[in-house]
């Protein structure tokens, strides 16, 4: 028969082998109880999707993201028939085909997008600057390698490319060059090919910059639908379309 010392240390063990058990219960199970939960409530949760277009229809120009303005101005700070040399990026010259725009104010280490009709737009080289009083350029971008360089006649970017702005850098300069490398460029030319800069790492509908915007160029008409997903559908049918106001 067990002595009272021997009955106390029996029950302690068992009381600690319940009470480790319960512990790795909760550890294992509640977390997995919890998740479910949170799923479910998420997936109860109705979700409001908001898209935007230039028809009725949501089809013309349809997207899930209502468009920035673009950081590249046509009227003030565009020069048509000049581009900027390679190894300075400040000199320019003459050239029918080309076109420059100049001195665009950015955000050191902010990401930035630059999307064209690739069909008209032959590349685009983008010089970095510290300010407009200096002597060259501190990088020219590299396309290829998506990366900022030293001045070189590499340098150039002919597709959807986005980068981030080095530190201590406060201008960007960049020359246009159409396809048509002997046709004379014309400012209607350049709108055509709906060149745009824009903050972020998305390149959204063509819009012109704050300085030159109008209330019709924005999105006609904007579509709602609600569902449970969080994720917004790319079918403009899915959408209910109102003009906007």
């Amino acid at each position: 028969m067990l002595d009272d010392s021997s009955t106390r240390l029996i029950l302690i063990a068992v009381g600690l082998a319940l009470i480790f058990g319960l512990v790795e219960t909760y550890n294992g199970t509640i977390p997995k109880i919890l998740e479910s939960v949170t799923s479910t409530t998420q997936a109860s949760i109705p979700v409001e999707h908001t898209a935007y277009a230039y028809s009725a229809d949501g089809t013309d120009r349809f997207s899930t993201i209502n468009p920035n303005l673009n950081l590249m101005n046509f009227k003030t700070n565009l020069t048509v028939g000049k581009y900027l040399d390679w190894l300075s990026g400040v000199k320019m010259t003459n050239n029918v085909s080309r076109a420059t725009f100049d001195y665009i104010s950015v955000i050191p280490e902010k990401t930035y997008t630059i999307n064209s009709d690739w069909d008209k737009t032959s590349a685009f080289s983008i010089f970095a600057f510290t300010d407009k009083t200096d002597a060259q350029a501190t990088y020219i971008h590299d396309g290829p390698s998506k990366m900022w360089i030293s001045l070189s006649i590499s340098g150039g970017v002919n597709t959807k490319t986005t980068f981030t702005i080095p530190e201590g850098i406060h201008y960007i300069r960049m020359s246009y060059l159409s396809v048509n490398g002997t046709n004379t460029l014309t400012l209607n030319d350049l709108l055509n090919s709906e060149t745009k800069l824009e903050e972020g790492s998305t390149a959204t509908t063509w819009m012109p910059s704050a300085s030159e915007v109008q209330d019709s160029d924005y999105p006609t008409y904007v579509g709602t639908y609600t569902d449970h997903n969080q994720s917004a559908s790319n079918d403009p049918t899915k959408y209910t379309w109102k003009k906007r106001g």
